[in-house]
């Protein structure tokens, strides 16, 4: 074996997907994924169990969400879910309340979210431009994290720092919209 894990290969053909990088065997999964106003590749992985009834998120609303963040690669860093991965018990695991459109939240989650309705559950590769790294600071490594959702442990938020120069791939569950 040369070192590469089905897991790698995997991973690397969501990535390629999501961000249509490639032509062939991730081409026919192309019209599985769409782009958010700013450009985001998300998947709707799950629309709700009314779709058709229930509002959809737009600029301004409150809403709450459960979410898990991996690196593109896979790697977990937290979820909002109990029981999720690789996560220890004793982390606090509180669904995540903000504002779309608010300059406190990382640009990207307030894109992916906006047109969700309520159950729904999305997948989407956040480019670090509209992360944790703004369009400034792009490309530098920031001495700490400002935008939310931020991990709640010191571990979790060093491992966040050390790879916001690197798309982050969310899962997200809106639980509800204010």
């Amino acid at each position: 074996m040369d070192g590469v894990s089905r897991r790698s290969v995997s991973l690397g053909l969501l990535v390629c997907g999501v961000l249509g990088l490639e032509e062939g065997p991730c081409a026919a999964e192309e019209g599985k994924y769409e782009r958010t106003k700013l450009g985001v590749p998300f998947e709707d992985v799950y629309l709700g169990p009314n779709p058709k009834e229930e509002r959809a998120v737009k600029e301004g609303d409150v809403v709450e969400i459960d979410y898990v963040l991996r690196r593109s690669n896979g790697y977990f860093i937290y979820g909002t879910i109990q029981g999720v991965s690789f996560q220890p018990s004793d982390v606090p695991t509180e669904p995540f309340l903000f504002k779309v459109g608010s300059e406190t939240v990382i640009p990207g989650l307030s894109d992916v979210v906006r047109g969700m309705r309520k159950g729904g559950k999305r997948r989407a590769l956040i480019p670090p431009r509209l992360g944790y790294t703004g369009e400034q600071e792009f490309q530098k490594q920031p001495k700490q994290l400002e935008l939310e959702p931020l991990p709640p442990t010191f571990a979790t938020k060093r491992q966040l720092l050390n790879h916001c120069n690197e798309p982050l791939l969310f899962e997200i569950e809106l639980v509800k919209i204010k």
